[in-house]
């Protein structure tokens, strides 16, 4: 089965972040950014933050820090920890709740069928709720989560349709949630403490969907 990752993300969250003093030259102050770092798209308001560089896109919220890096894998977690982990560290008096780290992967079956797959995954003719959902064109998805050492792990896989140029593409996107709620006593350290697990939580992804692949074939 041909896998492709779509993207990651680190996210924080808090109660509330100051967005109005995140501004350009607090972020090249930091070392966050360069001053000729920013690309086209950058926004700056009292609401919303908007910075993408060639490294990374950030979105901050008032009540969400969103970190993408947009660099190859194997660099992803120097860089999180070089811009991100460094922004939580400078800001430790913010009331921090929960870190999360995403990985999304797409499901491209080589007959573009999701109708067969997921019904080979999922479907279950017993219950009623799939008698319901019985049609042939019927297509199946899951949500499952369990404890994963000091995260809980959430994974939705949901059957989806990405635009072609000519026509529709149908696949199945895998999205894996690591999630941590943080004690705001040590919170700071906590996250970026998290944040250095990066390499090791994506290679346990890769192995899990290698797992899915090898009971699909």
């Amino acid at each position: 089965m041909p896998w492709t990752q779509e993207g990651s993300a680190a996210v924080v969250v808090a109660r509330r972040f100051n967005v109005t003093a995140a501004r350009q030259h607090w972020l090249v102050k930091q070392g966050i950014i360069g001053e000729n770092d920013l690309l086209e798209g950058a926004l700056f308001s009292d609401t919303v933050v908007q910075v993408p560089t060639s490294q990374f896109l950030l979105l901050l919220l008032p009540d969400q820090l969103q970190f993408v890096p947009t660099v190859p894998a194997d660099q992803e977690q120097s860089v999180i920890l070089e811009k991100l982990g460094k922004i939580v560290q400078t800001l430790p008096h913010v009331p921090y709740k929960a870190l999360g780290l995403n990985f999304t992967w797409l499901l491209r079956p080589a007959d573009r069928d999701t109708v067969t797959l997921t019904r080979k995954m999922f479907f279950v003719p017993d219950r009623p709720l799939f008698r319901i959902f019985s049609e042939q064109e019927s297509r199946f998805g899951a949500y499952l989560s369990k404890n994963h050492g000091d995260f809980r792990l959430k994974l939705d896989v949901i059957p989806t349709t990405l635009p072609q140029d000519e026509g529709q593409e149908h696949c199945l996107r895998f999205a894996f949630n690591f999630h941590r709620d943080v004690e705001e006593d040590g919170a700071a350290e906590d996250i970026v403490r998290c944040l250095a697990r990066w390499d090791e939580l994506r290679t346990e992804v890769k192995h899990m969907i290698e797992e899915v692949g090898k009971g699909i074939e």
